[in-house]
């Protein structure tokens, strides 16, 4: 048999197996057909989400190094312990006030006034350190001084933001920001 006459033979009994599964065969082979579709390009997308967090979390094991590797069996004493080293030591408390200052110049803010505030409970292995900065500036540069802040400092918490406008027309706001730092006691 020749290779059209094969492919002719495959076309005719190709043409007779559809006809003969009527519309509720095509209906149910053009939805086969259209999950298997659907799966394909959904696996591949999870796929690719996957790589993505793999390399992830080989960028953060780096820049970790070997304080974020955990080689015992979790405790709940570990855990806890591993809870209290994500936070800096209050001797740290220049350096995260400097990377505050450098999100306010990024964003073009001057900080001329704060006010500091340390506290500390005796049963609470916390420290607290509030920091409350007025300040004058667009919505949009405050708002991006306050993602930098969070993102920068991740033991900050945003307490108070405070905007206040003199009049509808005034381009500048009079902000207060007021974030808590917790800070480690060790």
């Amino acid at each position: 048999m020749s290779t059209a006459a094969a492919m002719t033979h495959a076309t005719w009994t190709t043409k007779r197996w559809l006809i003969n599964l009527r519309w509720p065969g095509l209906v149910g082979l053009g939805l086969l057909l259209f999950t298997v579709g659907l799966t394909v390009v959904v696996i591949q997308s999870a796929q690719h989400r996957l790589r993505g967090l793999d390399e992830e979390a080989a960028e953060l094991k780096s820049r970790l190094g070997t304080r974020g590797v955990v080689t015992a069996p979790v405790t709940g004493r570990s855990q806890l312990s591993n809870f209290y080293a994500f936070f800096p030591l209050t001797q740290n408390v220049p350096e995260l006030l400097g990377r505050v200052n450098h999100a306010a110049i990024e964003h073009g803010l001057v900080l001329e006034k704060g006010e500091y505030k340390f506290s500390r409970e005796a049963d609470f292995r916390l420290a607290r350190y509030q920091v409350t900065l007025p300040m004058s500036g667009d919505y949009t540069r405050v708002r991006g001084f306050v993602n930098d802040v969070l993102e920068a400092v991740p033991s900050a918490a945003l307490d108070e933001l405070t905007l206040k406008r003199e009049s509808i027309d005034a381009p500048e706001l009079e902000s207060r920001v007021r974030f808590t730092l917790f800070l480690g006691t060790d």
